[in-house]
């Protein structure tokens, strides 16, 4: 079993997407604010195709184009909880 929550599959929660997030960019546990640019925190492509991928085994759909356009952990939030 793995200790990576984007390596885990199941229902996406805002929780799971700050603690994926968190764990791609090697922060700890609370460390990113919810509007921090993610680019500037070292979000690259891999990580975020990565990210990507996770969150499609969980069902929810989306693409690296729509995540890229609004880097940060609250627009990711409403991106992929919103219907």
């Amino acid at each position: 079993m793995s200790d990576n929550p984007a390596a885990s599959e199941g229902e996406l929660t805002a929780r799971r997407i700050r603690a994926d997030v968190e764990q791609v960019l090697g922060e700890p546990a609370g460390a990113l604010g919810e509007h921090d640019d993610l680019l500037d925190r070292g979000m690259d492509s891999i990580r975020l195709m990565s990210l990507v991928e996770s969150w499609r085994k969980a069902g929810v759909e989306t693409d690296f184009i729509t995540l890229a356009e609004e880097p940060s952990v609250a627009a990711w939030t409403r991106l992929l909880l919103d219907d």
